[in-house]
Parts: structure tokens; C-alpha cells; sequence
């Protein structure tokens, strides 16, 4: 076998093994699945957040930054004709939506342990439990979990500032909604 053969031989089993890569890899989304919801709503009303005492205590302008986040970017994308805050909602409107979120977990990497070397340990995350309930029926529609951590990958994790994590989860809940009203 010469030295031009031997070649060929290479850049066929690298190409062949390239392909196998290619058919063996599994595209995954980091992406939950939006569905829209079947009935048309035309307002939204956003409760205020929800969150236990020990993590509002220790992260309180956390909360805060996430909630008016998610206003502000519904606001934007002018997700409904009626947006509005409240702390609790009374209302049986019919074409309403109730958006109930309670923050299950935050967690800043600046208060965690030190490593050996003086790095903070661990990663940055906050996540949130969202409930999406029809105002007129009260029946929960939807419930889903969202977190930083499941969405942003690690590279993209790395480049967002600590301080920024509330806003990143602000804005996931935001597209959650926008995207689950879709179609309305």
C-alpha cells in the first residue's frame, strides 16, 4: 500500500466516523416545550412573588429584580391587552389569567464556601414554581418549574454576572407566559 492510498484510507474512516458522531448524537433542547393554551385570555394579572421567609431574609433585593423583571419584559412584549400587579387576586373575570410564581430557590455563589484556591464554590441559580390559573374557573392550567440552571448552558452561565441571575429568571418566566398565551 503506497503513501496516497493510506491517505485515502484516513479521510474515509474519518469522514465515516465523523458521520457515525452525527447519527449517534442526541439533539436535546435546553428549551422546555411551549404550548399554547386553548382558551384566549386578554388580561393577566401577575400576584405578587411568593417566597419563604429565610430566602427573602437573606436575598430580599433578589425578589424583587426577578418579579419587576418579569412585569417589565410582559410590559414589552405586549403579552395582553391588560397587564397588572397585585398582591392577591379576587378576580372571576372572564379571558383573565392569574399568574401565581413562588421562588423555590436561590442560590449565589458569592455566599457559598471558598475553594482551596479563594474561587467560590458552587454555581449561581434561582428557580421558580409558576402556575398558570384561570381567573373565571380557578383551574390551575398549567404548572411548571423554570430555573436558571436548567436553561442556560454552562459557557452562558459562566458570563452572567451573579447580581444579573434574578433578571435571567425574570425574563424565562416572562417568555413562559408570553409563549404559553400565545395565539390569544
Amino acid at each position: 500500500m503506497n503513501k496516497t492510498s493510506g491517505n485515502y484510507l484516513k479521510s474515509i474512516f474519518f469522514v465515516l466516523f465523523i458521520i457515525s458522531l452525527i447519527s449517534c448524537a442526541k439533539m436535546v433542547s435546553l428549551e422546555p416545550e411551549y404550548v399554547p393554551l386553548e382558551r384566549s385570555y386578554k388580561k393577566i394579572i401577575l400576584q405578587k412573588f411568593e417566597v419563604g421567609k429565610e430566602l427573602e431574609k437573606e436575598f430580599p433585593e433578589a425578589v424583587v429584580v426577578c418579579e419587576s423583571t418579569t412585569m417589565s419584559e410582559l410590559l414589552e412584549k405586549n403579552a395582553a391587552p391588560v397587564i397588572e400587579k397585585t398582591r392577591l387576586s379576587s378576580s372571576k373575570e372572564a379571558n383573565a389569567l392569574i399568574v401565581k410564581i413562588r421562588i423555590t430557590t436561590i442560590k449565589m455563589a458569592s455566599s457559598s464556601s471558598r475553594g482551596v484556591n479563594g474561587e467560590f464554590t458552587g454555581r449561581s441559580e434561582m428557580s421558580a414554581e409558576v402556575k398558570l390559573i384561570d381567573a373565571q374557573t380557578r383551574k390551575i392550567l398549567r404548572k411548571d418549574n423554570l430555573s436558571t440552571a436548567n436553561i442556560l448552558s454552562p459557557a452562558s452561565r459562566a458570563a452572567i454576572p451573579e447580581r444579573a441571575i434574578p433578571a435571567e429568571l425574570g425574563k424565562m418566566i416572562a417568555e413562559y407566559i408570553v409563549r404559553s398565551i400565545a395565539g390569544s
